[in-house]
């Protein structure tokens, strides 16, 4: 019996409905969905900070998130852990025809990327899809919604969010968030401004192959880093923020910065 055979018994077990856990009797697709979405910005933490032994753990419990939903979907009736890799592999060997099929010339695979990415626009097609920007998930984040939609028109050979139009945009946007935070706080308009701004940001990242998610989780640590070194001076100054000046405490936070 293999690993993955023994952890999906183990779930089985945890699952039984007269002697399981009652926690794990309790869950469901919908409780369960959180916890895998953790799980995945664990993984995602580990491998920013190259913290590799503890990526090991981070899989580990992801993968069990996965095990753990095909298990549920088996006991529903939906669908096996063998249906979900079947299809898994049918996928990658449609979607990757230059690579595993025996006539895949070596200029079609220097070309892969465009490829996966009209292989993928079809089998939207395929399946009832109507736009390019169908099946894109809502409860990613919003920085990775405009990547994802962004990433498709571009496909698509929708040209009009080139770089140069997004960086007036953000100048205009610029512009107009100001006023608008000047004038009135509530104005609608400043927030549409903001998030025309951000969404051209996203496009400039695109082309700059600069993932914006990846930007901002590396400012927010750098930030919060530098935050703390400001903490632990104004503790040895014996000071708070509430008490120092604003000429000592620029100087501290600049301190910071190597």
């Amino acid at each position: 019996m293999n690993t993955l055979t023994r952890i999906r018994n183990l779930i089985r077990k945890l699952r039984d409905p007269e002697s399981g856990c009652v926690w794990n009797q309790a869950q469901n697709f919908q409780s369960i969905v959180p916890f895998t979405i953790e799980e995945a910005y664990e993984v995602s933490d580990a491998v920013h900070d190259e913290a590799w032994s503890h990526l090991v753990e981070e899989l580990g419990d992801l993968l069990y998130q996965v095990l753990y939903l095909c298990e549920l979907g088996e006991e529903e009736g939906w669908f096996t852990f063998d249906s979900v890799t079947n299809a898994l592999e049918r996928k990658i060997l449609r979607r990757n025809p230059a690579i595993f099929d025996e006539d895949g010339s070596s200029e079609k695979k220097t070309n892969t990327s465009l490829g996966w990415s009209r292989i993928k626009s079809a089998d939207r097609k395929n399946e009832g899809m109507t736009s390019e920007l169908d099946n894109i998930p809502n409860t990613l984040p919003s920085v990775l919604v405009a990547k994802k939609i962004q990433e498709r028109v571009a496909s698509a050979g929708f040209e009009s969010h080139t770089v140069d139009r997004s960086r007036r945009k953000m100048k205009k946007a610029l512009i107009t968030v100001k006023s608008q935070c000047i004038r009135d706080s509530s104005e609608r308009s400043g927030s549409d401004e903001l998030g025309d701004l951000m969404f051209a940001l996203v496009n400039i990242g695109l082309d700059a192959h600069i993932d914006l998610d990846d930007a901002l989780r590396k400012t927010n640590k750098n930030f919060e880093r530098r935050f703390r070194r400001v903490e632990i001076e104004l503790e040895s100054l014996g000071e708070t923020f509430q008490e120092v000046s604003t000429a000592k405490l620029e100087e501290l936070w600049n301190d910071t910065i190597f």
